[in-house]
C-alpha cells in the first residue's frame, strides 16, 4: 500500500458544509480508492480533520488515515515533529503540498507579506528538500505534487503578493526538476483556476455572477481539482 503525505487538509466551511478545501476532497478521494495509507496535516481545523477521518473511514473501513497539526509559518520548528511522525508511519511514496495563505486586503503589512511568502514558498521548498531526500534514499523513487496557482490575481485585485509567492514556488520546482528526476523523484505542479473553497467563500456570489455573465472563467469545484491530483497519484 502506497503512503501519501498531504500538507494542508481538513478545511470545510462553517457556513456551508458543502464547501470543502481541495486537500479535504483529496483525502476523501484517495480514501475511497483505498490504495494509499494517508497522513495529512491541518493548521486550525482540528475538528475538521477529525470529521474528515470519520467520513472517509465510514465509506471505506479498511482505509488507513491519520492527521497531525502542522504550522507552515513556523515550519523549521515544526519539522522535527513532522519528521518523527513520518518516520513512524513510513516515508511517503507521494508528497503533496496543498497549504496556502492569502490576505484579501488592498495593502498588506510587512508581516502579512512575510507570512504569505513563508507559507507559499519557503515552507514548501524546505519540505521538498527534506522529504524528497528521504524518498530518494529509502525508495529511490517518489512523486511530489504542489498546488500553486499564479493566476489568482486575475480574479481579485489584492493578490499580488500571493501570486508572487506562488510564482517563486513554480520557478523553484522547474529549476529543480532535473535534479530530482535523476534521483527518481518526479515533481509536478497543479495550478487550479478559480475554485470553490472556504478560502474564497466570502466573495463566492460575486465570482458566480461574473462567471454567468462570462466576465471570467467558469468556477471549478474542489472535488474536480482533487480528482486531477488523484489521477497524478496513480502509478
Amino acid at each position: 500500500m502506497e503512503k501519501t503525505l498531504i500538507i494542508g487538509a481538513g478545511s470545510r466551511s462553517k457556513k456551508d458544509p458543502a464547501i470543502k478545501g481541495i486537500g479535504t476532497c483529496l483525502v476523501e478521494r484517495l480514501a475511497r480508492e483505498g490504495r494509499s495509507q494517508i497522513l495529512f496535516t491541518y493548521h486550525n481545523s482540528e475538528n475538521g480533520a477529525k470529521e474528515l477521518i470519520q467520513r472517509a473511514c465510514s465509506e471505506n473501513p479498511f482505509c488507513k488515515i491519520d492527521s497531525m497539526r502542522f504550522d507552515s509559518l513556523d515550519y523549521r520548528n515544526e519539522w522535527p515533529a513532522l519528521e518523527a511522525r513520518v518516520s513512524e508511519v513510513g516515508t511517503p511514496d507521494i508528497f503533496i503540498y496543498n497549504a496556502g495563505l492569502r490576505f484579501y486586503k488592498e495593502k498588506l503589512s510587512e508581516q502579512e507579506k512575510e507570512e504569505t511568502m513563508t507559507v507559499n514558498y519557503h515552507c514548501p521548498a524546505f519540505l521538498i528538500e527534506k522529504i524528497g531526500k528521504k524518498m530518494a534514499e529509502e525508495h529511490e523513487r517518489g512523486r511530489i505534487i504542489v498546488t500553486s496557482s499564479v493566476i489568482a490575481g486575475k480574479h481579485h485585485p489584492f493578490l499580488e503578493d500571493y501570486c508572487n509567492s506562488k510564482g517563486l514556488l513554480n520557478k523553484y520546482v522547474w529549476q529543480h526538476k532535473e535534479k530530482w528526476r535523476e534521483r527518481g523523484i518526479e515533481i509536478l505542479i497543479v495550478s487550479p483556476g478559480l475554485t470553490v473553497t472556504p478560502m474564497i467563500e466570502e466573495r463566492l456570489d460575486f465570482y458566480r455572477d461574473s462567471a454567468k455573465q462570462r466576465r471570467r472563467q467558469r468556477i471549478s469545484s474542489a472535488e474536480e481539482i482533487a480528482e486531477s491530483i488523484a489521477q497524478l497519484c496513480l502509478p
